[in-house]
């Protein structure tokens, strides 16, 4: 039986990290891929952007793939449309 962690412990949400690696939701294709460079290959998976702080906003191309900061997952859905 493992024992829970205490609230204090427990780890950020993922993406907050700029080492996570998140998962896409159980049915999505473009969870398969468990790097960027896997996801940035596959024309119809997006990247899931780093969330967490940073000195500088983070810059992300079309597909969600950060120019100035880590990728965090992979997944079908596009990113919002940039504002």
């Amino acid at each position: 039986m493992a024992a829970s962690q205490p609230a204090a412990a427990q780890s950020l949400p993922c993406g907050e990290n700029p080492r996570d690696w998140c998962p896409a939701p159980a049915e999505d294709p473009c969870g398969r891929h468990r790097n960027a460079a896997a996801c940035r290959a596959d024309p119809v998976c997006y990247g899931m952007p780093y969330r967490g702080e940073s000195a500088v906003a983070c810059i992300l191309d079309a597909r969600g793939f950060g120019t100035n900061c880590p990728t965090v997952g992979c997944t079908s859905t596009p990113p919002p449309p940039r504002r």
